[in-house]
């Protein structure tokens, strides 16, 4: 294969990212397959960039993790009752899963987007994404949800250390996905082997 041909520069280009971003066992290459395909963007446009954005990548996390998890039956109200996904406050990620959540639905579920105003309380929901600077702004609302089967998922260093249960960290110039086992079964949350063996840190294996 001859680099000059444009086509070929592009697909070196897309390698070149892959290896970045992914961890050496390829499940993170995956994920950003299907960041590309759910929000959007050709893969011509991805190896034509310097780096996939980090948000676009937690965008794909958190629109895939209903996928890889289970809540208890009471975490729903009905059968057939969407699976609530909220971010708290003002963050690129609600835009790029407002690109394309409309219609996505897992096991019967439709998939729908909370937006939570800063300091605002969550409310009824399935996944929780708080960023860096919210849990800032609110250090005592991973206590107030320990008792509830919300999945709760940050960007803080500290983030399972306080009981977060998923952290998605910049570690080594991609987005490596942290994982607080324990405080996910103290959720009732169970979480699928596939999404154990992405996890490049696994707090709390005690199955």
């Amino acid at each position: 294969m001859s680099p000059g041909n444009p086509t070929h520069r592009k697909r070196w280009a897309a390698r070149w990212t892959y290896q970045r971003f992914c961890n050496p066992f390829g499940i993170l290459c995956v994920l950003l397959v299907m960041a590309v395909g759910w929000l959007g963007r050709p893969l011509d446009a991805v190896a034509e960039e310097a780096q996939v954005p980090e948000h676009v990548v937690k965008a794909a996390f958190l629109l895939n993790f209903p996928k890889y998890v289970e809540w208890p039956a009471e975490a729903f109200a009905r059968s057939n009752s969407p699976i609530v996904i909220a971010v708290l406050g003002e963050t690129k990620v609600t835009a790029e899963i407002q690109k394309v959540i409309a219609g996505r639905s897992v096991h019967g579920r439709e998939i729908v987007l909370k937006r939570v105003a800063s300091g605002e309380e969550p409310g009824v929901c399935h996944i929780l994404f708080i960023s860096a600077a919210e849990l800032q702004r609110s250090p005592d609302l991973l206590d107030k949800l320990k008792d509830t089967s919300v999945l709760t998922v940050g960007e803080s260093n500290d983030f399972l250390e306080r009981g977060g249960i998923i952290n998605l960290a910049r570690r080594d110039q991609k987005v490596a996905m942290e994982l607080n086992l324990a405080a996910a079964d103290k959720a009732r949350i169970n979480v699928n082997s596939k999404l154990l063996r992405l996890a490049s840190v696994v707090k709390g294996k005690t199955r």
